[in-house]
């Protein structure tokens, strides 16, 4: 008899010690809560945008893997525990439902933010702009967007690019012939063996291709590319409000103690192996706006 009281007394206090470490763990965000369960988190990303996120000796890197890893960290630090990354390399066009359909925890990729995808995913604070633009062969002859019409260009189905290209389109009577895509690396395929006439993507990814092409001087893009200024984020899903919130306060913290500055002087900046390439790209003016509105407000010196 004693021996059983004092078993239901040990399973007793072990459900309460259970439930105290679950109590103290358990957030509105079930997101988070599938991976403090699980002890695993899915990564996903996107290959051949380099510096973003690219393949190197079969794995993901690139400045938005490397910010997504410093989440991770600050998941293990925040509760305490050990989680293990699960990386899914996924198609441009694919990216977002891999997001909001619960598939993968946090897209670690390029992903301009705008309206529309706001209905269907969520975007952390902004570390990145760019705009619009497109690539073309010299011969071509496309010295801007209104050189398009006539032409089969190319751009990513569903990306802000064909949201963009379609627009115009309609100004000018839908005269171009639009050709959507999965990947980028089909687009600059495509247009290397001229099946297309122009590639219509972000311009830091025609930038990064640019920078590894030995026949470059056979390509041309506009200078000022077109559409508005698009910002880049972090997504997570809709419900996924804590991890939204573990996001922005490590980019907060990169900002602000100036550990960005070494991270986008890494891959913006500097040779990027194996090619030994480099961006040598400055932060624009939107990123450094972005970066000094963490920082600290100077005091205010009051006279006496």
């Amino acid at each position: 008899m004693f021996s059983h009281l004092t078993h239901c007394k040990t399973i007793g206090s072990f459900l309460l010690a259970s439930m105290i470490f679950f109590c103290n763990n358990a957030v509105a965000d079930p997101v988070l809560n599938k991976i403090l369960s699980t002890h695993s988190i899915t990564l996903a990303w996107v290959g051949s945008a380099k510096p973003i996120s690219w393949e190197l000796n079969g794995k993901p890197t690139g400045m938005a893997v490397d910010i997504c890893q410093g989440v991770v960290d600050s998941i293990k630090k925040r509760y305490n525990t050990n989680i293990n990354i699960q990386w899914v390399e996924v198609a441009s066009a694919a990216r977002f439902e891999y997001i909001s359909h619960h598939k993968a925890d946090i897209l670690c990729a390029i992903a301009g933010n705008t309206s529309q995808r706001n209905k269907f995913v969520t975007f952390s604070k902004p570390w990145f702009f760019t705009r619009t633009n497109f690539l073309a062969k010299k011969s071509q002859h496309i010295n801007s967007f209104e050189m398009l019409s006539g032409r089969t260009v190319g751009a990513i189905s569903g990306g802000t690019s064909a949201l963009l290209l379609s627009a115009m389109n309609q100004n000018i009577n839908y005269s171009i012939s639009v050709k959507l895509m999965r990947s980028l690396d089909e687009g600059f395929d495509l247009l290397e063996q001229g099946h297309i006439s122009a590639f219509v993507t972000d311009d830091i990814i025609i930038h990064s291709k640019l920078s590894e092409m030995t026949d470059r001087d056979d390509y041309q893009m506009s200078t000022e590319g077109f559409g508005d200024v698009i910002p880049y984020g972090m997504v997570v899903a809709k419900d996924a409000g804590e991890i939204e919130s573990i996001i922005n306060d490590e980019l907060k913290y990169l900002f602000i103690s100036q550990k960005f500055d070494e991270l986008y002087n890494k891959w913006f900046m500097s040779p990027i192996s194996p090619g030994g390439e480099n961006m040598r790209q400055p932060m624009s003016k939107e990123l450094i706006k972005e970066k000094n509105s963490y920082l600290p407000t100077p005091k205010t010196l009051v006279g006496n």
